[in-house]
């Protein structure tokens, strides 16, 4: 079955190609580097390793190992219209319903057979413990061993050495289990490229607070996944095409929603699977999403002549690790920058590390006198989706930012 996920990566990176061919655009120059980065999967000439959404893929791209984070096919399955049968699996298998369903996702996939053997299972304990079990459980199904990172709470320099131990530990198991080294030079390069691509998309989202916003509110969704980039000639390419674009329409007098009213912050993940909430929004309300949580820029550049440590510096600062007081700082200050004057939290079923601070969020944003709405959903099991129940909610908090 895994020949079903080939097919939808080839299929999907000739219709961007074909496309692009037309016309190119940020968008769909980002998701044909993804779809490029898919079919590495079944590329003999790379390594694959399955992780979790927060490793450090600079590392693996100058070992020659691709890496795909498992949250990102969950998301992928459930867009496609294909998650059904693999929630059901995992079901079947005594996984419950309460838990994270980008996860049950990728085990129900797995046990399915619809995924190409790893060579290589790569987790880090942040942003939750869910992706670790998966991941683990995948190791389990294939008989593979796991690596797992541990991120330290704190930001102090101990935190930091210990988390470049833990690299250098990632290092030593790619090299046992595959035989690839490491090239120290293109590790360095990976980190020139980085700093970079910083650039253009600080530029980028710049252009993004101008009232109204050049961008929509999909021209950045599930922009996390550019971390599969990370560190790439590739990325630095797809950020500079954004910068540019946006700069285009901005010169050009052009919005990314006509007569623009309300400006929205989005806290973590996006609905993956297909409704029309985001048409309602920008049509009915005018609401456009001009920044996402996970898409900000928090880290600062990045030092080529010592990329483990840099590496670490930039894990050890993320805005999920640690107090949950720096994660309500930046949220705050997003809202700030980006003029915001409301914030919807898709409170995903299943994300534990979100779901226990809802009354947080509130708080922080009530305080800067910003309203949030918490909406009960699960992001990428559609069984769970109440279309009319949500759009009653809506209704009432653009009443309210009225």
């Amino acid at each position: 079955m895994s020949s079903m996920l080939k097919s939808y990566f080839e299929d999907l990176e000739k219709g961007l190609s074909k496309k692009l061919a037309e016309k190119v655009t940020a968008r769909r120059t980002f998701i044909h580097e993804i779809a490029r980065i898919g079919m590495k999967m079944f590329d003999p000439a790379w390594s694959t390793a399955w992780t979790t959404v927060f490793v450090p893929f600079e590392i693996l791209n100058a070992m020659g190992v691709s890496g795909l984070f498992i949250e990102f096919v969950g998301a992928m399955v459930a867009g496609a219209g294909v998650a059904r049968p693999f929630f059901e699996r995992a079901e079947r298998e005594g996984y419950s319903t309460d838990g994270c369903s980008y996860h049950r996702t990728i085990v129900g996939a797995a046990l399915n057979g619809m995924l190409p053997e790893p060579d290589l299972l790569i987790a880090a304990s942040f942003p939750c413990n869910g992706g670790v079990k998966a991941l683990m459980r995948i190791g389990e199904i294939y008989k593979k061993d796991v690596l797992i990172l541990n991120s330290p709470y704190r930001d102090t320099p101990e935190s930091i050495d210990y988390l470049v131990k833990q690299y250098e530990n990632m290092i030593a198991f790619i090299k046992e289990k595959n035989g690839r080294e490491l090239d120290v030079s293109k590790l360095k390069q990976s980190i020139h490229y980085n700093n970079e691509g910083r650039e253009y998309l600080l530029e980028a989202f710049e252009l993004c607070k101008h009232v109204p916003s050049p961008a929509n509110s999909d021209d950045w969704k599930n922009f996390v996944i550019y971390a599969l980039l990370s560190g790439s000639k590739e990325g630095v390419a797809v950020a500079k095409t954004y910068r540019d674009e946006l700069k285009r329409r901005l010169d050009a007098g052009v919005v990314g929603v006509p007569g623009e009213k309300h400006r929205l912050l989005w806290v973590q993940n996006r609905l993956q699977f297909k409704t029309d909430l985001i048409d309602v929004l920008e049509k009915q309300y005018k609401a456009n999403v001009v920044i996402d949580e996970l898409n900000y820029v928090y880290w600062t550049p990045m030092d080529e002549a010592d990329p483990l440590r840099s590496l670490a510096t930039r894990q050890i600062r993320h805005p999920l690790i640690g107090p949950v007081e720096r994660r309500l700082h930046y949220l705050t200050q997003m809202a700030g920058e980006f003029k915001v004057d409301g914030v919807i939290n898709p409170s995903h079923w299943g994300c534990r590390q979100s779901a226990g601070v809802r009354g947080l969020f509130k708080d922080a944003f009530q305080a800067i006198g910003i309203p949030l709405i918490h909406l009960d959903v699960d992001c990428v099991d559609e069984r769970n989706y109440a279309r009319g129940q949500l759009l009653t909610r809506l209704e009432a908090f653009m009443e309210l930012l009225g």
